[in-house]
């Protein structure tokens, strides 16, 4: 239900049920029901999946409520990824904005501002950088609680802190790319939720690709220190 609630526009109603469902989950009971198995059968598959592949390229369509401002943000562009810690992703405008993480840096381009903000990557910045959180998910089954949320769609509490992050609902495939769309709750009440398309697998991108270079003239903020 939170899934079809998301595409039709209606996060506060979303937001809402999706609250509820995290904040009680089911008691766990001594021994799994048919729905804990069947989740725990697909985690397995979309994890073994994703092992398998080393590099994507795709786009993405990034919707966010933000609580606090009562309002609903759309971002699109393309995202980069190369195991084990390469990722890239540009935004479109109005936003306009490129960020490459290779290792713990992060690198920020504003390009109308012709700002550059280096810092440190840590899980707290999951919720500003959401695309980050696929390199992470071929480790489900160790890192969260798993549940079915609706059909082919998995409902991931974190075990351990991961950021601000408090709850994850992943739609899966089980053809090209497994991930078709994620959804984030975080602890403040928001919804980020990141739709993935034209997902390409192991098209071979170099590692030049994700060597950020300062634009010339720009002005740069280092916080990383």
């Amino acid at each position: 239900m939170l899934l079809r609630l998301i595409k039709k526009g209606a996060l506060i109603s979303a937001l809402i049920l999706f609250t509820v469902s995290a904040a009680f989950p089911a008691e766990k009971k001594a021994e799994q029901s048919p729905e804990m198995n069947k989740a725990e059968i697909l985690a397995k598959t979309v994890q073994k999946t994703l092992t398998g592949i080393t590099n994507i390229v795709g786009q993405f369509k990034q919707t966010s409520f933000i609580k606090d401002l009562e309002s609903t943000q759309e971002f699109t562009g393309t995202f980069y990824i190369k195991k084990p810690d390469n990722i890239m992703w540009q935004y479109k405008t109005p936003r306009d904005e490129k960020i490459v993480i290779r290792g713990t840096d992060t690198w920020m381009y504003k390009k109308l501002e012709n700002q550059v903000i280096h810092t440190k990557f840590t899980k707290d910045a999951y919720t500003q950088i959401p695309i980050a959180l696929l390199t992470g998910m071929e480790n489900i089954m160790d890192d969260f609680d798993i549940s079915m949320a609706e059909e082919n769609s998995l409902q991931l509490i974190p075990k351990k802190r991961m950021g601000f992050v408090k709850a994850l609902i992943l739609e899966t495939s089980l053809t090209n790319f497994p991930v078709i769309m994620f959804t984030i709750l975080d602890t403040y009440g928001n919804v980020i939720m990141v739709e993935l398309t034209d997902v390409q697998i192991n098209p071979g991108l170099d590692d030049a690709l994700f060597q950020f270079e300062i634009p010339e003239g720009a002005e740069v903020y280092d916080l990383s220190q």
